[in-house]
């Protein structure tokens, strides 16, 4: 087995062990670190889309090692929807 392989399963299976303790609430410190003025935002909503978004980029990772000759574009992918993560962070989980 190479050894990319090896550390791209074991960096995948972390991220989801990870997007799981998020969704769970085990996480709440960290987003609360990482947003400065968390009380602005809702808490569950921010717990849904970071654990959502450490999922689906842990499922897409493997994907850009197993097919080497279309690894830029789900790279692309894995950008957009950070960048589309991102944005539903500060729109969907702000507080009004």
């Amino acid at each position: 087995m190479d050894i990319q392989l090896v550390v791209m399963i074991v960096a995948s299976l972390l991220l989801v062990a990870l997007g799981v303790a998020t969704l769970l609430g085990k996480a709440d410190w960290a987003i609360k670190q990482y947003r400065r003025n968390s009380e602005r935002y809702n808490l569950l909503r921010l717990r849904i889309i970071t654990g959502a978004m450490l999922i689906i980029v842990a499922i897409f990772m493997p994907f850009i090692l197993f097919y080497g000759e279309h690894e830029r574009t789900f790279a692309y992918i894995v950008i957009g929807l950070v960048v589309v993560f991102g944005i539903l962070q500060e729109t969907w989980a702000r507080r009004r």
